[in-house]
Order: C-alpha cells, then structure tokens, then sequence
C-alpha cells in the first residue's frame, strides 16, 4: 500500500543531524509523491542552511502548489537534533515522540502548531527545546502506530504504551518491538490499516535506526 509517511536525516556541517518526520494525509500515489516532494523539499532547504521556521514555509508552499486534492494535510516534525551536551530543538506536533533516559521511557508532547497547509500563511509553528544528554535516545513514529483500532477499540499507543518494559533494549531491538506490540494485537483485524515512520536517534551517536 502506498502511502505518504516519511522521514530523512540530514548531517549538518557542525555536526547536527537535522530530522524530519511527516505524515501526508490520505494514501495511496498521490499521498506518496508529495511526501516524496516534501522530503526533497526540506533536504534542500537543511542544506541551503535556512532556518527552522523558513524550512516549514517553504514545505507549507511546496504542500498547497504540489496537492493534488484540497483535503491532503501534512503533520510535521522538523528540526535539528545537535549531539550532546547540546540541546534537541525543533517544530513539534502530534503525536509527539519518546524519550529514552535513564533506564526510563516518557512521551513527549510539545505544544502542537497548526498542520501545514490546513490554513496556508496563519502557522503558529514555535521552537521546543530540550536536552539530549549521552546515553539519551528518542524515538518519533507517525499516528499509523496508535491510531488504529481493533475489535475491542482504538489500540491506544501498544508499543508507544508499553515501551517503558522495552527500555533495556538496543535500538533496533526498541523499535521493532514497540512496531511489534501495535502490529500484533491489529493482526486478527486485517493489520495496520495506516502507513507509520519510525526513526530511532541516539544521544552519543549510535544506534540510531
């Protein structure tokens, strides 16, 4: 099934990775070209070395010029993530993500800002700042992981949920089995019926996903 969940890395020339995860509303071709052309659009603009704020402009203009249908929205997440002891700061929105600290697993959820191309030109997007310190980790995942439903309801998070008995594991190992608790409990249902992106990052450098 096509879809129009994506997610990118880019290293910075000081080091930074800059991230983006985004979730174009609908699926199928036209849902997965303009997550394609979004995700080139953002890449071009981390390597031109615009701003955070200019970066979302420029994906919001290239959303309503590039849509092919009115009702295709896309929830954003981008931002720089510098290496440690620097902080990770970016333009958060829903459905946040999950911060691996300490032995411990919280979710994250910043202010959420206004989707792109919901209200072209009135965005409220606003930076959220916070430490990465060595050893940190976090994961980002689109609503595909926790909005499903199964005969007894909405799934309500299954691996995002339950991710603080996951915390011990390496990154891949986190990943595929917070993937693992949602896609099992939807399997008796048909499975997942929305796309998900999911994308590890790590504090010191490694095991990012």
């Amino acid at each position: 099934m096509l879809g129009g969940d994506f997610c990118d890395v880019v290293r910075g020339d000081d080091g930074s990775a800059h991230v983006v995860m985004g979730d174009v509303s609908g699926h199928g071709a036209a849902a997965a070209a303009l997550g394609v052309h979004l995700r080139l659009a953002w890449r071009t603009a981390v390597l031109c070395g615009q701003s955070q704020l200019e970066q979302l402009q420029l994906l919001e203009r290239t959303l309503t010029e590039e849509r092919a249908e009115e009702d295709l929205r896309d929830r954003n997440v981008p931002g720089p993530v510098a290496p440690p002891p620097h902080p990770a700061d970016g333009h958060h929105g829903r459905p946040g993500f999950l911060h691996r600290h300490r032995g411990e697993v919280r979710r994250v959820e910043p202010p959420p800002g206004l989707p792109l191309g919901l209200f072209p030109g009135q965005g409220d997007w606003r930076e959220n700042e916070m430490a990465m310190p060595d050893g940190d980790g976090i994961m980002l995942f689109t609503d595909g992981l926790y909005e499903d439903r199964t005969a007894g309801g909405r799934l309500g998070g299954g691996g995002p949920a339950e991710a603080g008995r996951l915390v011990h594991l390496e990154a891949q190992t986190f990943v595929d089995a917070s993937v693992g608790g949602v896609s099992l409990p939807a399997a008796p249902f048909g499975g997942l019926r929305d796309d998900v992106a999911v994308l590890h990052l790590s504090g010191d450098g490694g095991g990012g996903v």
